[in-house]
């Protein structure tokens, strides 16, 4: 008959069941237990006499001591014994990281002296450096050098110094700052002279400034004695003598303004560039450009002839800006031949 969980009968069969269950498994175990701890104790009560005789006829000394007290007194002994070598273990590995912490010091005194001479180094190079840039930025034009490495006051400006530390900053501090603060203001300099820079280049890239042809200056700009009729004349350009057929290159990029012939400066090429200038190539034996032909920078636009009123093989060079001609020295001085 199966037993229903429900009825309190029921129930109270089960419980009876299972007090029944322990007491005939587990009964006897308890009564075992409990035995052990009464031997237990009756054993840790037990005494041992510890005598002390001595050799001599004094009396003889002797106590009483229980096995407890000898067992308590073996485990403090041991815990003792036990954390005090766990004590000298630990201070041992201690004095051990102190000596090379210690060590770590004296090495990181002799980087930061390292560092403090380099930051001193660095300085003195940048304040030699410093009169470059300011000579290639007074190149650029609104340029104020006057303001331009102002020093302003900034208020606490040194990292982890504070106004109570009362402390001032080291050397190397002031000057990491200083180099901090005209590096900034270098940045901006050089942007400035980068844009400079690429407009001059633009500049100088339609600026005549290159040989016409490889040879010897035999006349120069100026006032001179005419070698036909021996006064004293103006001289708009200067005389470069070369071997005959020796190729005349264009100075600039430019539009051939003309070629033509005359009296006295024989076969002529002019070209017209940028920025208002117009060179001309006299006394060529022959053109290999025409009017209105674009050339380039070292273009081959004739040769060295002898052409017209002259007694050599030259290239009568001018240079003319606006309606005025000028001294193609400077131009050709300023960079070498190619």
């Amino acid at each position: 008959m199966a037993i229903n969980p429900f009825k309190d009968s029921d129930l109270n069969d089960l419980q009876e069941n299972i007090g029944q269950f322990f007491t005939d498994h587990f009964g006897g175990l308890r009564k075992k237990l409990a035995i052990m701890r009464a031997n237990f104790f009756s054993k840790g009560r037990e005494k041992i006499t510890v005598m002390f005789i001595p050799h001599s006829e004094k009396k003889i000394v002797n106590f009483h001591i229980s096995i407890f007290a000898i067992s308590s007194i073996v485990i403090f002994t041991v815990l003792t014994v036990t954390v005090t070598s766990i004590m000298i273990i630990s201070h041992s590995s201690t004095v051990k990281e102190v000596s090379i912490l210690k060590r770590d010091g004296a090495d990181s005194k002799v980087q930061v002296k390292h560092f403090k001479e380099e930051i001193n180094r660095l300085y003195t190079i940048f304040q030699q450096f410093k009169p470059e840039i300011t000579y290639l930025y007074s190149m650029t034009p609104n340029s104020s050098i006057n303001t331009l490495w102002a020093k302003g006051g900034e208020h606490n400006s040194t990292p982890g110094l504070s106004e109570t530390e009362g402390n001032a900053p080291s050397l190397e501090l002031l000057n990491m700052q200083e180099i901090k603060n005209e590096l900034v203001t270098t940045k901006d300099l050089v942007s400035k002279i980068k844009e400079f820079l690429k407009y001059r280049k633009k500049i100088i890239a339609n600026t005549p400034s290159v040989w016409p042809v490889e040879g010897y200056i035999v006349s120069r700009y100026g006032y001179r004695n005419s070698p036909y009729s021996f006064t004293t004349e103006f001289h708009e350009g200067i005389d470069i003598e070369a071997f005959p057929g020796t190729e005349i290159r264009s100075t600039a990029p430019g539009t051939v303004l003309d070629v033509r012939w005359d009296n006295n400066l024989g076969l002529t090429v002019a070209i017209k560039h940028k920025y208002g200038f117009v060179t001309s190539y006299s006394h060529c034996q022959r053109a290999s450009v025409e009017k209105g032909q674009i050339v380039s920078k070292g273009e081959v636009i004739g040769y060295v002839g002898r052409t017209g009123k002259t007694t050599q093989y030259i290239c009568y060079y001018q240079i003319k800006i606006g309606t005025e001609f000028v001294d193609p020295m400077p131009y050709l001085n300023r960079i070498n031949r190619q």
